[in-house]
C-alpha cells in the first residue's frame, strides 16, 4: 500500500517568504535602472503587477514571442531569489525540515511550487533540502506564475494529497476548497489569516494538526 501524501510549499514553509518578496522588488528596481525609467518601480505595491512584468517584457525585448519574454522575466526574477538565499542562509527553517524529515517514513512528502524544476533544483541544492522531497512538481518555464496549472498536473499524476501545507497563496488554498483537499496556512510569519483557512503560527501547531490526520 502506497503512502499517503503531504503536499506543501517552499515560500514561508521551509524557506521565509523573504526571498520571493525582495527578488520581485529587485526585480522591478533592476529593469528602471536598465531601461532608464524610474515610472517602472510604481509597479512594485500594485495587485496587479504582473501587467508591469509584461510590460517591462514588451519594451525591454520587443521582437521575442510572448512566451520567450515570459521565459526572460522568469529567469531575472528567479536568479534574484538564488542570490539572496545565497546570501541570507537564515532564511531556511531548519526545525521545520527537520521534522518533515521525521515524517518520512510514514508519508511520501510533495512539494508543489510555481517555480521551475532548474530552479527548485537550484534552491533545494544551497539549502541542504534537496533529500527532502519524494515527489515535485513545478511549473513550465514557458507558463505565468499559475499555481492552479500546477496543481492540475500534480493531481493528474498523483491524485488528491491527503492534505496541503501552504504559504500566503490564496488561489492554493481557493483551489483545495474547490477540490475537497484539507488545507492548512503555515503562518509562520504572523502574516494576516486568511478567511476559512484554518492556521498554524509555529512547529507545535504543525505538529498537532499532522498528529490528527492519524
Amino acid at each position: 500500500m502506497s503512502k499517503s501524501i503531504i503536499a506543501t510549499t517552499l515560500s514561508g514553509l521551509f524557506i521565509s517568504s523573504e526571498p520571493w518578496e525582495k527578488a520581485h522588488e529587485l526585480w522591478f528596481e533592476t529593469w528602471a535602472e536598465k531601461l532608464d525609467d524610474l515610472s517602472i518601480l510604481n509597479w512594485i505595491d500594485k495587485p496587479n503587477y504582473f501587467e508591469g512584468v509584461d510590460l517591462v517584457m514588451q519594451i525591454a525585448y520587443p521582437k521575442f514571442t510572448d512566451e520567450q519574454r515570459i521565459i526572460k522575466a522568469r529567469e531575472t526574477y528567479f536568479d534574484s531569489i538564488i542570490q539572496y538565499i545565497k546570501q541570507n542562509k537564515q532564511v531556511v527553517n531548519l526545525e521545520i525540515a527537520e521534522y518533515f524529515k521525521s515524517l518520512k517514513e510514514k508519508y511520501q512528502l510533495a512539494l508543489i511550487t510555481t517555480n521551475t524544476q532548474e530552479v527548485t533544483n537550484r534552491i533545494l541544492s544551497i539549502t541542504n533540502l534537496e533529500n527532502l522531497f519524494d515527489i515535485i512538481e513545478t511549473s513550465l518555464p514557458e507558463e505565468k506564475d499559475d499555481k492552479i496549472l500546477v496543481f492540475n498536473r500534480f493531481i493528474k499524476k498523483h491524485g488528491k494529497p491527503l492534505i496541503y501545507i501552504g504559504g500566503g497563496r490564496k488561489d492554493s488554498y481557493n483551489y483545495c476548497k474547490e477540490n475537497n483537499i484539507l488545507k492548512i496556512f503555515a503562518n509562520l510569519e504572523n502574516s494576516e489569516e486568511i478567511d476559512g483557512v484554518k492556521s498554524i503560527h509555529n512547529l507545535e501547531e504543525l505538529k498537532e494538526e499532522i498528529g490528527n490526520l492519524n
